[in-house]
């Protein structure tokens, strides 16, 4: 047994590896798909879009002052400015969706001359957007309504209207996209360098009613993964140091409401096996036990308990089973012995008396053996839930029989009018035994009377019994289900004949009770489904 238990983990194992699993999740999440990188990214260009609207604003502030309000190319297809003052640029790059795009910036010559307007107005800022992108790091270039450079780091008169996202741009639309880049060597994680090998482009027209005035392109390279969790390391190592300390809580307290009520249920399933059960009702399951532990621990206790109710019980019949046969064949043996040793000078008289004896016991023992047989079977008996029995109709044909067989005998069925058809959920060669073994005990009582009512009642057929025998006293009716017990052993009683009437109903949910003097039973059986449900008979 050990050796079967060895190859099988512990549920304290089972449950660290959970919570291990549990904690990998977002941490793999993040690497999977690219969360936090992605999170970077839109935060990169969220700052872009809030520097370029700034340069925007002051690109067309500084045009507008030297063209007049009719500078520009006018574009059809650009949106009038809206009604509302507040205008929201989202950030709209996702690394789960973008691809990387793998050509470097196109720098083309162009036919045109770079508007002087717009070079004037470039050149008026040029000298706070040198100042600004000392600290920014971002790379700001102005482009004017052909796409041309007049401010920049390099390329000045070039064209940049290939690259998508100032193509769209010069429609009058925001668009953003990454590049790849080049990281050469490794890159210290304390340095101010940024080893992520791409680089995310923002376009931002500027726009004058119907006019585009130019349009503001920015570059900026995000902040790498382990860079940014290396400058976020101490709130790392305090959340993980929270979550490993919430791990191992969330650990002990399920160890103290699972493993160890679970660790004890087996030490208490172990001593029931052993017999040792004891006093296992008066166990608390405690406070701190899931439900579902507790209703185990409370099925363990029910299940001792029958059990035990089981043994006592087949203690107890194997008793009564060893002394009701030791006695017969007990006194078969001594009468053998006798017809024996003195069969030479014994009268017939004596003789027959002897054998009679004889064959009485024998009558008893194959009594007893059918009654033990009936009483295994209807112990194993399972029903189907079909069986139906007309109680009246049964009732009275059993009736007629056992009349027939004790015509000294007298039964009187009653039936009320509403209950003419009382269909019970029981087998019929059941009704009858039951039935027929209540007679038995009437005439066996010297009862020559038999009254049997029917009737239903709260969803149950109700057969009562009563005779106008010797009856019972209280004290002999407490035990008169007790296998074995009779009040006629002298006259061949088993004692096994209440006891089998009450195994045969069990199966049906049915009942059989003594309910009152002198002799009154009382076989109580579920209605058939409609006729329970219709409160009548079945058609």
């Amino acid at each position: 047994m050990r050796k079967r238990r060895s190859r099988h983990p512990s549920l304290r194992l089972v449950l660290l590896a959970v919570n291990l699993v549990i904690l990998l999740i977002p941490i793999s999440g993040v690497y999977l798909f690219r969360i936090y990188e992605n999170e970077l990214v839109r935060q990169t260009e969220s700052e872009l879009i809030a520097q370029g609207a700034v340069v925007s604003a002051m690109y067309k502030e500084a045009v507008l002052a030297i063209g007049g309000p009719d500078h520009g190319l006018r574009r059809w297809f650009i949106v009038p400015k809206s009604t509302e003052p507040l205008r929201f640029i989202l950030p709209e790059l996702d690394l789960a969706r973008a691809g990387i795009d793998k050509r470097s910036l196109s720098f083309v010559p162009s036919s045109y001359q770079p508007d002087p307007i717009a070079v004037q107005a470039a050149d008026r800022l040029a000298p706070v957007l040198a100042e600004a992108t000392l600290t920014t790091l971002s790379t700001v270039t102005i482009l004017d309504y052909h796409g041309l450079i007049v401010y920049g780091q390099r390329g000045k008169g070039l064209s940049l209207e290939r690259n998508i996202e100032v193509a769209r741009a010069l429609e009058g639309s925001y668009a953003s996209t990454l590049r790849h880049r080049e990281v050469l060597g490794w890159i210290s994680l304390s340095s101010a360098s940024r080893g992520t090998p791409y680089r995310v482009f923002a376009a931002l027209p500027v726009i004058q009613g119907q006019r585009l005035l130019g349009v503001i392109h920015l570059s900026r390279t995000p902040r790498d993964v382990l860079k940014a969790l290396y400058q976020e390391r101490r709130n790392i190592i305090l959340s993980g140091a929270m979550v490993l300390i919430l791990m191992v809580i969330v650990s002990l307290i399920s160890a103290l409401m699972i493993i160890s009520p679970i660790k004890r249920l087996a030490k208490d399933s172990r001593l029931v096996a052993e017999g040792l059960a004891g006093d296992l009702e008066n166990r608390t399951g405690g406070f701190l036990v899931v439900r579902e532990v507790d209703d185990l621990r409370a099925s363990v206790i029910d299940m001792a308990g029958r059990l035990k109710k089981r043994s006592d019980y087949l203690k107890a019949f194997s008793s009564g089973v060893s002394h009701e046969f030791k006695t017969p064949l007990a006194s078969i043996k001594g009468t053998m012995e006798i017809i024996n040793d003195h069969s030479h000078d014994m009268s017939p008289e004596v003789k027959e008396k002897f054998e009679n004896n004889i064959r009485l016991d024998l009558e008893r023992l194959e009594i007893l053996t059918g009654r033990l047989l009936a009483l295994a079977r209807a112990e194993a008996y399972d029903p189907t839930g079909e069986e139906k029995t007309e109680a009246t109709l049964a009732a009275k044909n059993l009736a007629l029989r056992f009349l027939e067989r004790y015509p000294q005998m007298k039964a009187d069925i009653k039936v009320s009018p509403d209950d003419l058809k009382l269909w019970l959920a029981l087998d019929g060669t059941v009704l009858e035994t039951v039935l027929l073994n209540l007679w038995e005990n009437s005439r066996e009582n010297e009862a020559d009377r038999i009254e049997v009512t029917l009737k239903a009642e709260g969803g149950l057929g109700r057969i009562e019994v009563r005779d106008n025998g010797r009856g019972l006293t209280k004290a002999e009716a407490e035990k008169i289900f007790t296998p074995f017990y009779t009040t006629r052993k002298n006259k061949g009683g088993t004692g096994l004949g209440l006891s089998l009437a009450r195994t045969l109903l069990a199966p049906y949910r049915a009942h059989l009770d003594w309910i009152g003097p002198p002799a009154v039973f009382l076989v109580s059986v579920p209605l058939v489904k409609t006729q329970a449900a219709d409160g009548g008979s079945e058609g």
